[in-house]
């Protein structure tokens, strides 16, 4: 019996709740759509403003940036030398690529291509290989 009553008293609430909603549906969709225009023109500005200004005043602490400016000094530094570093190395590659590309671009004497036809192989005069170059050198030296 409890529960009858308790349905019907739902039953009534959920009617009644229908009925205001057909009285009324044009006010409540003006009053909703107006909220939300005000909203999104005022108050939303407003909000946005606010926590920009929150945010730009704990970012500017005196106390905050104490604090991080050693990490922010180290961390910098860290990043240069990483950037030198990386500099030094491309340096090196654009030297290497201007080199090669000289090489490739050099015409070569037929005494050249002779050389490297047979595979490079052998002594060229002029030139010391190992322990003999230090002897070498003196004796060159004697001789003049």
């Amino acid at each position: 019996m409890m529960v009858a009553q308790f349905l019907s008293e739902i039953r009534s609430i959920i009617g009644s709740l229908l009925t205001y909603l057909h009285r009324n549906a044009w006010t409540i969709i003006f009053i909703v759509g107006g909220a939300y225009l005000c909203y999104d023109n005022f108050l939303h500005p407003l909000i946005h403003k606010y926590q920009t200004h929150q945010s730009y005043k704990a970012a500017t602490d005196p106390n905050r940036i104490a604090v991080l400016s050693p990490d922010m000094r180290r961390v910098r530094a860290k990043q240069q030398l990483a950037a030198q570093q990386r500099a030094l190395l491309a340096e090196e590659e654009r030297k290497e690529r201007v080199k090669m590309e000289r090489e490739r671009k050099r015409v070569k004497s037929p005494e050249e291509e002779r050389w490297d036809k047979m595979g490079g192989e052998g002594k060229k005069l002029g030139v010391v290989v190992g322990d003999d170059a230090a002897g070498a050198g003196a004796e060159l030296r004697q001789r003049r």
